[in-house]
């Protein structure tokens, strides 16, 4: 993985303070959000938006536990705590880190955290990734790191603009990116347990890879039925309500696409988790 276009030598002491700290505490984690992302697209050297944090999900069975990595990283790697979010914390180089918890914390999905600024935040999904979801990826850095995979990645961004629209709305584009790049990039994926996409109808590139996201977020939720049916829920709104969504609306930006393919994309999506 080719990191210089995003701070390669800060982001290795930034990801050697944290595997120090989660071995230190006994915490696993795994990364999400845009890192992992751009873990998956630089395999095929695919363009992306410059990444300037770091996310993890940390699985921990309470709020000391979570604590303690938090004071871990503050005494021994000179990590700083923000006023505006608990769940956030700035690295002696400036990049900001997100340690989002789950686990025994959760109470119907959320993480309460006693501390300043914003201490609630929605975790929905983040067990069934962690358990389903993820893959033991090198990194040229000379880590190895659990990575949320592409399915994965658009589960979360999923629940993540439902739960808050007004703060999320580069997770569509997000979202349609992933599905033009899916096919190059998980094509071993598609040939080998996904075949049966070729033999019944002509389809697009998209619509296999569409297809092929859908039925992987399947397996991710297969424990979680209320998970599934949530998903579910989200898919059908935004394909009801067309171009008045703002996520398929948003879909479209920097494409050429029309509505009617964005939402064909999500109705394949969605027919794969209702099947």
């Amino acid at each position: 993985m080719n990191l210089d276009n995003i701070r390669k030598g800060e982001l290795s002491e930034v990801f050697s303070a944290l595997e120090e700290a989660f071995k230190v505490t006994g915490i696993d984690y795994y990364l999400i959000g845009a890192l992992a992302r751009d873990v998956w697209y630089a395999r095929r050297s695919k363009v992306f938006r410059q990444t300037k944090d770091a996310d993890f999900a940390v699985l921990v069975g309470s709020e000391a536990a979570y604590s303690s990595v938090k004071q871990y990283l503050k005494d021994q790697k000179s990590f700083q705590d923000t006023k505006e979010n608990s769940f956030v914390m700035i690295a002696p180089s400036g990049i900001q880190v997100d340690i989002l918890p789950f686990g025994a914390m959760e109470i119907d999905a959320d993480v309460t955290y006693a501390s300043h600024g914003l201490t609630n935040m929605h975790v929905n999904g983040f067990m069934e990734v962690y358990q389903s979801g993820t893959k033991e990826i090198a990194i040229e850095t000379g880590h190895y790191f659990k990575v949320a995979t592409l399915p994965s990645i658009v589960l979360l961004k999923f629940i993540s603009f439902d739960d808050r629209p007004e703060h999320r709305t580069k997770d569509a584009k997000d979202v349609a990116n992933i599905i033009a790049y899916f096919f190059d990039l998980q094509a071993d994926l598609i040939y080998r347990e996904h075949a049966d996409l070729f033999e019944e109808h002509e389809r697009t590139l998209d619509e296999i890879s569409s297809i092929v996201i859908g039925r992987e977020i399947k397996k991710i939720c297969a424990s979680n039925e209320k998970l599934l049916s949530r998903l579910c829920r989200i898919l059908k709104t935004h394909i009801e309500q067309k171009q008045k969504s703002a996520f398929v609306r948003n879909m479209l930006v920097s494409s050429e696409d029309t509505i009617e393919t964005k939402t064909r994309l999500l109705q394949n999506i969605y027919s794969s988790l209702a099947n």
